[in-house]
């Protein structure tokens, strides 16, 4: 843009149909690779980084906290639904189990309280196949706390990503998104909380998949074998 040009609105220049959204740029620093094997891995893992990031600026700098509390609800439930996902799919795949239709209608859902119905049940018969311990109780009850306030507050994945949602009530085309019982969040107290579930969640997809690898290199053994 010209030094002379003028702009309409704000500080910025207006938008240009030459400007190139989606392409490499001279700042290598800010260049994302993307499409490049791991992009489930990237996406799961990228919610939950952009979460802490945005955390982390409101509780070290007070500021924001009203108008960034949406983004980081959102992104961390977002991240706890797909590492749920991944664990139901790896799960699944250990045990040879084949997924019903309604785990699937869960699977395609981002209902938290579904997906986490169709994990639990899931958890110990992996962890016998494995030959380790079950998974303490009082773990597994502190999850179920976490995804049935998450699910209280937020049941569809949307109640932080819009502000109104469609209203069951007749003659009322849309209405608030959030109780309106619901007034403070504290963000610290959230991040460490959401952060302590994503550890844990995390942690049992790895394992998951570090199996699944086992498994998988197991049965190429053997069937080379019968040759």
């Amino acid at each position: 843009m010209a030094e002379d040009e003028e702009t309409v609105v704000g500080l910025s220049p207006p938008p240009r149909k030459t400007d190139v959204l989606f392409g490499s740029g001279e700042d290598w620093q800010a260049e994302a690779c993307v499409n490049y094997g791991i992009s489930e891995v990237a996406y799961q893992s990228g919610f939950r980084r952009a979460a802490f990031h945005l955390a982390e600026h409101v509780c070290e700098t007070g500021r924001g906290q009203d108008f960034l509390v949406y983004p980081i609800v959102y992104l961390y439930r977002h991240h706890i639904e797909l590492a749920l996902k991944s664990i139901i799919g790896l799960a699944s795949s250990l045990l040879e189990q084949e997924l019903t239709g309604k785990d699937l209608k869960a699977l395609g859902g981002h209902n938290l309280a579904d997906l986490w119905r169709v994990a639990r049940p899931r958890l110990d018969p992996v962890c016998e196949l494995a030959g380790n311990a079950a998974l303490p109780p009082a773990d597994l009850e502190g999850i179920d706390a976490y995804i049935t306030q998450l699910h209280e507050h937020d049941p569809d994945g949307q109640r932080f990503r819009y502000a109104k949602v469609k209203s069951k009530q007749p003659g009322v085309s849309s209405r608030s998104s959030l109780p309106p019982e619901l007034t403070n969040i504290n963000i610290r107290d959230l991040a460490i909380a959401l952060e302590k579930l994503a550890d844990y969640l995390d942690a049992v997809e790895t394992w998951f998949d570090h199996l699944a690898d086992q498994q998988a290199e197991m049965r190429s053994e053997q069937a080379g074998g019968a040759w």
